[in-house]
């Protein structure tokens, strides 16, 4: 196994809550995103090859000197589509054809408490360079690219379609107050966007705290709303795939229903 493969097997394990984290390494956030900024954080800190050699050394491997030796740190995106042209999934697990854009894409759940698509999302969010690859293949329509890239995450094969359609229809399966909140978050940062103000939207994403309150006094769309409250938007957009969404969403991507966002 490559350095590159134990990485990406490592933070797909850390996403799915299934491995410990290894020596050096603390993830006190529960949040996916916000322990993906942390983990991001601490990998960044000690090295990509000294991470996957702390998980080896957890799982009680020792991988080969030459292994970290003709590890080069590049573009996560070639990284990325070597290892998935190297995958040993069936082709035939792919789609054979494309759904009829007349009706709703079929949304494939797999057995367990986390859907594929969660896991695709986690593990996309625990690195940058991946999470960029993500939203240039969502932007470009590279189904083939997606694809690959949900076999290495996720193991599983899905199309683009079935994943835009599940995380645009996100809202639908939510509760009376988190529609509530989605709905108008969503137009905040519909007007931001409008308005060209990148970094405070970039702040919002991410959650920072006094910048919600500091915005909630201005902002006409919160401003008389008293449940407004960052706890409030913190349960029902932060802690949901709303962020990463609206993120594709700002990046150019398009959703099978945006236009009823």
């Amino acid at each position: 196994m490559t350095v590159i493969e134990y990485y990406l097997r490592a933070l797909e394990e850390l996403a799915a809550g299934s491995r410990t984290p290894p020596e050096g390494i603390s993830l006190t956030e529960e949040d996916p995103m916000a322990r993906a900024a942390q983990l991001q954080t601490q990998i960044q800190a000690i090295g990509i090859c000294e991470f996957v050699r702390r998980c080896a050394a957890q799982d009680g491997q020792t991988l080969p000197q030459e292994a970290y030796d003709s590890f080069r740190e590049e573009d996560l995106m070639a990284t990325l589509a070597a290892l998935a042209q190297a995958s040993e999934a069936p082709a035939e697990e792919a789609p054979a054809a494309e759904a009829d854009p007349c009706e709703p894409p079929k949304i494939d759940e797999p057995d367990g408490p986390r859907s594929a698509y969660e896991v695709l999302l986690d593990c996309c969010c625990l690195d940058e360079k991946l999470l960029y690859y993500f939203i240039d293949v969502l932007k470009r329509e590279a189904e083939e690219e997606f694809q690959k890239l949900a076999l290495v995450t996720a193991r599983k094969a899905f199309s683009r379609a079935d994943f835009l359609y599940w995380l645009a229809t996100e809202q639908d399966r939510a509760d009376r107050d988190e529609l509530i909140c989605v709905t108008v978050m969503d137009a905040c940062f519909d007007r931001l966007a409008a308005e060209g103000e990148k970094e405070l939207i970039a702040a919002l994403l991410c959650g920072d705290k006094t910048t919600f309150e500091l915005f909630r006094c201005e902002a006409p769309e919160l401003r008389h709303l008293p449940a407004a409250t960052y706890e409030w938007y913190e349960k029902n957009y932060l802690r949901r795939y709303y962020p990463i969404r609206y993120m594709l969403k700002f990046n150019g991507v398009r959703f099978p229903k945006e236009g009823q966002q």
